[in-house]
């Protein structure tokens, strides 16, 4: 299918669904490059009324002034005109810290643009004005969503004549994708079981509501696909391309969360086979690795289904750099022609040692 039909399809499932008092919920798992990013800017630009979204198009709202060490925010974007108008900077610093568990603190000045950070540690090391890291910055501003998020449910719990906005009055689909870039695994898990329980304060009264997330990182989709809760009417998904650019939508009815590796195994695949190994897969064959090491009982870890060579330590090194690093020098620089081929060996070694099929 194409994009238009991609669209088309999940809207029909989650529009379709049966059961009128849950909670519409559609998962969609996708490698990056596959385009779930262009299916929810797709979206929100042909129902721009009625959905609520968060992208990577959200981080353009933001940009960092080096020189003051102000993080500038559009004051035209519907984001600022919301957190100014329903005075929501007290609940987005409340969720912020929350999730960093840190003393530092934003405070906003709307009016003028700007967004300046404190480390109140209470020490030598206090400081009313940082720049906060690429990691915490991702969590300021899904923090900034999530409370608007949260404000909307809330909302549209009261009758239209009691609400403090219309902002939300046609809004009818809420679509996530990926608030999990730059983070760790623990800081993952709890965006996950936090974006859970919020969607369960939607409840019966709020059905018209239907909520798509989809994301690349196998952690956070497989916490969300094993929730149980009997509140919602859920789906899963595994977006892929074909050799011919098309794209393939399956449904992920197993409950195992090893199902979906497979999707990993044969992307990476494809990438050696056309000698277009990139940054991102180092980040791939480490989730393959973690999953492996958890189905095969690992307890020592990831590192020890490698096997015992002089590059194995350098190779480790780069697969948690290459995974989880956001510096823009590293993002931007391209691998070097040892680094492809250590990962080609490395990853060949791995699927034969564990007898991966490779049809």
């Amino acid at each position: 299918m194409n994009f238009d039909e991609l669209l088309s399809n999940i809207k029909s499932e989650l529009d379709t669904a049966k059961q009128p008092d849950k909670i519409k919920v559609a998962l969609l798992y996708a490698c990056n490059t596959s385009g779930k990013t262009r299916l929810s800017k797709l979206f929100s630009e042909k129902y721009p009324s009625n959905v609520l979204c968060y992208n990577a198009f959200v981080e353009d709202f933001f940009h960092w002034d080096n020189e003051n060490l102000i993080l500038k925010i559009n004051k035209k974007s519907w984001l600022a005109k919301l957190i100014n108008d329903e005075g929501l900077d007290g609940e987005i610093i409340d969720n912020f810290k929350k999730l960093t568990n840190s003393k530092i603190e934003p405070v906003f000045d709307i009016a003028n643009e700007s967004i300046t950070f404190g480390n109140h540690t209470g020490d030598e090391e206090a400081s009313d004005n940082i720049k906060v890291s690429r990691g915490e910055e991702s969590l300021f501003i899904w923090s900034i969503f999530y409370t608007i998020l949260s404000s909307a449910i809330s909302t549209l719990k009261e009758q239209p004549q009691d609400r403090s906005t219309d902002f939300f009055n046609n809004i009818q689909y809420i679509v996530i994708d990926d608030p999990v870039s730059s983070m760790d695994d623990t800081r993952i898990i709890t965006i996950a079981l936090e974006l859970i329980e919020l969607i369960n304060l939607m409840g019966s009264g709020n059905n018209k509501l239907k909520i798509l997330i989809t994301t690349h990182h196998s952690l956070f989709f497989n916490v969300l696909h094993s929730e149980r809760t009997p509140l919602w009417q859920k789906k899963s998904f595994v977006l892929s391309k074909t050799d011919a650019n098309e794209l393939c939508l399956d449904k992920q009815t197993s409950d195992s969360p090893f199902a979906y590796h497979n999707l990993i195994f044969k992307e990476i695949c494809n990438a050696i086979q056309k000698n277009d190994i990139q940054k991102y897969h180092f980040n791939l064959f480490r989730a393959l690795l973690e999953k492996t090491a958890n189905f095969l009982g690992y307890s020592d870890g990831w590192s020890a289904l490698l096997d015992e060579s002089e590059n194995k330590k350098i190779f480790v090194k780069q697969l948690n750099l290459y995974s989880h690093s956001s510096l823009s020098d590293i993002e931007a620089s391209k691998l070097t022609i040892e680094e492809i081929e250590a990962f080609k060996t490395i990853f060949k070694g791995f699927i034969e040692k564990f007898h991966w099929s490779v049809s």
